[in-house]
């Protein structure tokens, strides 16, 4: 059976009045995995202890730019106690968007990782795919300027279709390089939903990335409406009923 897992930015909400206890609701749910995305300021060797103990696996985790170029140590701990493999950039703020810099810092941080045994990939959202006054799009550059064997990527097919892009054929190009993948779905305006609630070929997109060899599989839904549990109960229950 595949393995599924839920980004908590999804659950940002009822995680920060609970975090025990919305994990351990995410494991009865069904999911098998989470990816952190949390202030380094937690007690992470607390929330590993409890995620062992509910027998939820966490594979990854987001840490910022700044904090993976002024507290690498402090993000390989948090990564450490989680249990982590994979320490993902999942977004680049504007005034951040010097991409030479983004890609020194993100190679430079990706070697520290490596050598601590960890893995580390870029998210990337849709204002990547937009070309910059000098012709060239950030995707294409951080693809070029990241190292292959260090640096791999998040894909997120919602944000992927939003950016302009065939997801399915994104997924294919990417082949050695993405290794997690995001689901959410793509509404007709343009609109997020719940994973098999809008216009996205999830049976084909999860082949493919499984042909490419992608490892972890994250459903996220940016604005689920509250009381937001619903939505991450539906997409599991597609996901599942796909076999």
């Amino acid at each position: 059976m595949t393995a599924y897992g839920l980004q908590l930015y999804t659950l940002r909400k009822p995680f920060a009045a609970d975090p025990k206890g919305t994990l351990s609701r995410i494991r009865e749910i069904g999911y098998d995995a989470v990816e952190f995305a949390a202030p380094l300021s937690m007690d992470f060797a607390d929330l590993g202890d409890h995620l062992a103990a509910i027998g939820l696996d966490c594979p990854s985790v987001h840490a910022g730019i700044d904090d993976m170029r002024d507290r690498p140590d402090a993000v390989l701990a948090m990564a450490r106690h989680l249990g982590c493999r994979w320490i993902v950039l999942p977004f680049v703020m504007p005034d951040q968007r010097d991409w030479d810099a983004v890609i020194a810092s993100l190679n430079a941080f990706a070697r520290t990782a490596s050598d601590a045994g960890f893995r580390v990939a870029y998210h990337h959202h849709d204002f990547e795919f937009a070309v910059d006054p000098d012709g060239t799009r950030p995707f294409d550059r951080l693809v070029a300027g990241t190292d292959p064997a260090l640096v791999s990527f998040e894909l997120d097919v919602y944000w992927l279709t939003r950016g302009g892009q065939d997801a399915l054929a994104m997924i294919r190009q990417m082949a050695g390089r993405v290794r997690l993948l995001h689901l959410k779905d793509y509404r007709a305006d343009g609109g997020m939903d719940d994973v098999g609630a809008g216009t996205l070929d999830f049976p084909a997109l999860l082949a493919a990335g499984a042909e490419v060899g992608v490892e972890h599989r994250f459903v996220e839904h940016d604005f689920p409406p509250d009381p937001y549990w619903p939505s991450v109960e539906a997409s599991l229950r597609y996901l599942r009923g796909l076999g």
